[in-house]
């Protein structure tokens, strides 16, 4: 048999296409009732139910919108996942209903995964029903996800036809006509629009301002009328729920965007200094593990550098924090200038910082040369004049070296290494490179012990006081320096060279000098009581520029001085240039609030350091002592004799009391004598002792024997 023609496939495509449309299964439904004489009137009765089954349907649909969605965001929005199944059951149970699923909003604003979902796919016709689900929170809604109803319009159809045909078989009589007639009518009402509205659904565009599901004019308002306002009042909610969703995102993303810049803000500042911006010592340890692994592996050498700034202190507490801090990062641009991309830099805190060089050579001498080139670079760089708001200061730096790997290559060791050699640098002048030694680490360690038994000393009170007399030219006892000696319970005596700058580094030495006043006043008291000290008499005290600067000094002084009840004139403070380096106009205001209250200052070692001469005129200073260095080689150098003539003159100009230090001979007492020097010190006169024996040995006689 030949294959039809393609004009007659055509006619027979366009003759197909009815029976496939509901109308089509009307008309064979109603055919079979044709010989039952009320099968239009059965007919008509079922296309009503089943129209009516739909309406009820949408109706139920929307009230199930009403009375369960906020319950349902609830759920969505606490993640109550039982309570959430719960209420899906019951909307499960209603007819005609063969799926419900909640599904929550995806990033790009779809639906996205399945929160939950109860009932399974029908096999025949079904419509899906989409309920945003929102939930209000501070006044406003949150669209959380979608409710997905699957209605089984199958059902709904079955029934439709269930009952159909028994009105077909219990009222027969229909005629053929009628229901050709009636078909006729439906197409022409129904199907045609809902063909229309099924094409327009199909076309139907979020994005597309101008679709519609107006598919003929406004008639009587039946039941397309009603589903087309239906779908056009879905269209609209539709459209404003997806710009709502739009300006969500879009808020989403920006606070996405704000939130990760947060966190990276927060971890730069984690990793990183604040001042300078390099990186911090958390920041450090982990690149310095990381190199440490890398030099392991590869057999290369590397170098850290501990960097410290050499007196930073005295320039930021003369010139304030502000400068401190431009000076600091002017050091930190110059160092990471100085440096190769590989090496890091990194502030540990205050004037110290870190270098990590890495991969400096394979043979550990060629590194060690590479790494002292390096740092002789950093230390150079950093002697530059550095200049801030117009004021030019000059800085050095101590930088200590240690090599890696090393047995004992651990971060931590490895900085200690490095730090223990900055420390030999300072001790070797400052301005200086060395590298790390074994025997660095060693004294380091017994320095840290040291300072431990100090302070242990300086808690449990096992200091002791030592005087020495203050002689006149007629050798009377005229008062006595105080000198603080600590021995050691295992070290035996310690030399106050070695304890006195270790308290000034470690900062315990405002604590001892508070201890030193303390223990002074209460010896002074003691004699005035005994009737050993006279109102002429007096004791001097070190006074520590740090112990002078600090804001409560003058505070603790005063009170001191009334709590023992000793008259401010028998306390002499002993001061150095040190006190007032930096900021001359603060220490000469604290000078004369002491002094007006009865206090007197001397001018310890005056004659050595660069500026005594220059501050001699400006500061309320009772008296001078001459350092022993000019004392000692009195009768045989010319030069320390005439500065010394020289230091007396000035006294006498300025009516200052001129006190010799260190006079251990004869001669060099007569020497001053004979140049009316007012007052001796020194072994020649008197050794330090207990101030049991010196009550007895000078307060008691007055005199020298």
């Amino acid at each position: 048999m030949s294959e039809p023609s393609r004009g007659q496939q055509g006619v027979i495509r366009r003759l197909r296409a009815p029976l496939r449309g509901i109308g089509a299964r009307l008309f064979l439904f109603m055919l079979g009732t044709s010989l039952v004489v009320s099968t239009a009137f059965a007919a008509i009765e079922a296309w009503a139910g089943y129209r009516g089954q739909l309406a009820q349907l949408d109706r139920e649909v929307e009230q199930l919108g009403r009375a369960t969605l906020e319950p349902i965001a609830l759920s969505l929005w606490n993640y109550d996942d039982a309570q959430l199944r719960l209420q899906l059951d019951a909307i499960r149970q209603r007819p005609f209903i063969a799926s419900v699923e909640v599904r929550e909003l995806a990033a790009d604003g779809s639906d996205g995964t399945v929160r939950a979902r109860l009932g399974a796919h029908t096999a025949g016709e079904s419509r899906i029903e989409r309920l945003p689900l929102r939930y209000q929170r501070d006044g406003e809604d949150v669209l959380l996800g979608s409710l997905l109803l699957e209605l089984d319009i199958g059902a709904v159809q079955a029934e439709a036809r269930d009952r159909a045909l028994g009105i077909l078989f219990t009222q027969a009589g229909i005629t053929l006509l009628i229901s050709l007639v009636l078909l006729l009518v439906v197409r022409q009402i129904v199907t045609r629009h809902l063909s229309a509205l099924a094409r327009a659904a199909e076309r139907f565009d979020l994005r597309d301002e101008s679709s519609s599901f107006r598919v003929r004019a406004p008639a009587a308002g039946d039941e397309i009328d009603r589903v087309m306002d239906a779908l056009e009042t879905m269209r609209s909610s539709l459209r404003s729920a997806y710009r709502d969703l739009a300006e969500a995102n879009a808020e989403l993303q920006a606070d996405i965007a704000a939130r990760l810049r947060a966190e990276a803000a927060a971890d730069h500042l984690a990793n990183h200094d604040a001042l300078t911006n390099l990186p911090n010592r958390r920041l450090l340890f982990q690149r310095l593990s990381h190199e440490l692994a890398v030099a392991e592996r590869s057999g290369t050498h590397g170098a850290m550098l501990f960097i410290d700034l050499d007196h930073f202190k005295t320039l930021n507490d003369a010139r304030g924090h502000s400068i401190g801090d431009a000076v600091l990062i002017e050091v930190a641009r110059r160092l990471r200038s100085q440096l190769r991309e590989v090496d890091l830099v990194a502030r540990l805190g205050g004037d110290e910082f870190v270098a990590v060089l890495p991969m400096l050579g394979e043979l550990r001498e060629k590194a060690a040369a590479n790494a002292r080139s390096a740092a002789e670079k950093l230390r150079l760089a950093l002697a530059e004049p550095i200049v801030v708001r117009d004021e030019v200061f000059r800085l050095s730096a101590s930088i200590g070296v240690a090599l890696f790997p090393d047995e004992h290559g651990t971060p931590e060791n490895l900085i200690k290494y490095a730090d223990t050699a900055m420390y030999q640098a300072k001790t070797e002048g400052r301005n200086t490179i060395h590298f790390f030694e074994r025997g660095l680490l060693e004294a380091m360690e017994e320095r840290h012990a040291l300072e431990t038994d100090l302070r242990h000393a300086l808690s449990e009170g096992s200091l002791d006081m030592a005087y020495q007399p203050l002689v006149d030219a007629h050798g009377g006892v005229r008062g006595a320096e105080a000198l603080v000696r600590w021995t050691h319970p295992v070290r035996g005596p310690v030399s106050p060279a070695q304890f006195i700058p270790l308290c000034e580094e470690s900062g315990l030495i405002i604590e001892l000098g508070d201890w030193v006043l303390r223990t002074v006043l209460g010896q002074i008291r003691a004699w005035r009581e005994a009737g050993l000290l006279g109102p002429q008499q007096y004791v001097s005290v070190n006074i520590s520029p740090r112990q002078f600067r600090a804001p409560d000094f003058e505070d603790k002084l005063i009170k001191a001085l009334h709590a023992f009840e000793v008259p401010p004139s028998m306390l002499v403070l002993e001061i150095t240039e040190g006190v007032v380096l930096g900021d001359i106009d603060t220490a000469i205001e604290r000078m004369k609030a002491l002094r007006s209250r009865g206090v007197r200052f001397y001018i310890d070692d005056f004659g050595t350091g660069y500026s005594s001469m220059a501050y001699l005129k400006r500061l309320p200073a009772d008296g001078l002592k001459i350092d022993k260095a000019f004392v000692r080689d009195l009768g045989t150098d010319a030069n320390d004799a005439a500065i010394v003539d020289a230091i007396l003159a000035m006294g006498r100009h300025f009516g200052l009391t001129v006190v010799a230090e260190g006079v251990e001979t004869e001669d060099q007492a007569r020497y001053l004598i004979t140049r009316n020097c007012a007052l001796l010190q020194g072994y020649h006169l008197g050794r330090p002792t207990d101030a049991t024996r010196f009550a007895t040995s000078f307060l008691r006689q007055g005199t020298l024997a």
